[in-house]
């Protein structure tokens, strides 16, 4: 009889594997140190996962799918904000939440960015660029159309504008040694993005 996978045994593979992967990188990981954090048998890992790519593979899309869940509670929520200030608290709440989840996983996210993962992997990250990339500029031409953006600039040219810009938020957020003020990071690049497109001045939020 097949034995049966135990799922705390496979969540705590995953951390296991998280912070082996962060440490050594993918090619010089090896499933019994794995194991070995985990508390688990080597049997048990191989119970849950094909190889330690299919574990690497498994950990990259259940992390990018949290940071999918950010991106979408803010940038297609059922109501467009309706003046600026709203634009910004919202701004704020999402973009804290999102730099809170790459601090989390600061050691994976070095891997993802500098290639660590290897090559095999390497298409999901840019899949999830484009898509955020693609979001944004949906979300920006609805704010032109609603009134709170200018309507001189391309939605297009300015969503990679904004991507480039986090992306090298994050890039610097996870090569802290120390946790830095996420919220006054995120308060000045609002501040700075939503001042140059709005349509009308906004009343110093970042300095509320």
């Amino acid at each position: 009889m097949p034995r049966l996978a135990d799922h705390r045994a496979k969540i705590e593979l995953l951390r296991a594997a998280e912070a082996e992967f962060a440490e050594r990188g993918l090619s010089a990981a090896k499933v019994e140190a794995i194991t070995a954090r985990a508390g688990v048998s080597k049997g048990a890992f191989y119970l849950h996962f094909d190889s330690k790519e299919d574990c690497y593979r498994t950990i990259v899309e259940g992390f990018l799918a949290r940071i999918a869940a950010c991106v979408d509670a803010a940038e297609f929520a059922s109501k467009t904000p309706s003046s600026a200030e709203e634009l910004f608290e919202a701004g704020m709440a999402h973009d804290i939440t999102l730099l809170e989840v790459c601090w989390q996983s600061r050691g994976l996210m070095r891997m993802l960015l500098e290639g660590g993962g290897g090559t095999p992997h390497a298409y999901l990250v840019d899949e999830f660029r484009e898509r955020t990339r693609t979001l944004s500029e949906e979300w920006i031409r609805r704010l032109v159309e609603k009134g709170l953006y200018r309507t001189d600039i391309d939605p297009k040219v300015v969503s990679g504008l904004i991507a480039g810009a986090y992306e090298r938020l994050i890039q610097d957020l996870i090569r802290c040694d120390k946790k830095p003020d996420i919220a006054a990071w995120c308060r000045q690049l609002l501040d700075l993005f939503t001042r140059g497109l709005l349509a009308r001045p906004l009343s110093s939020p970042a300095h509320s």
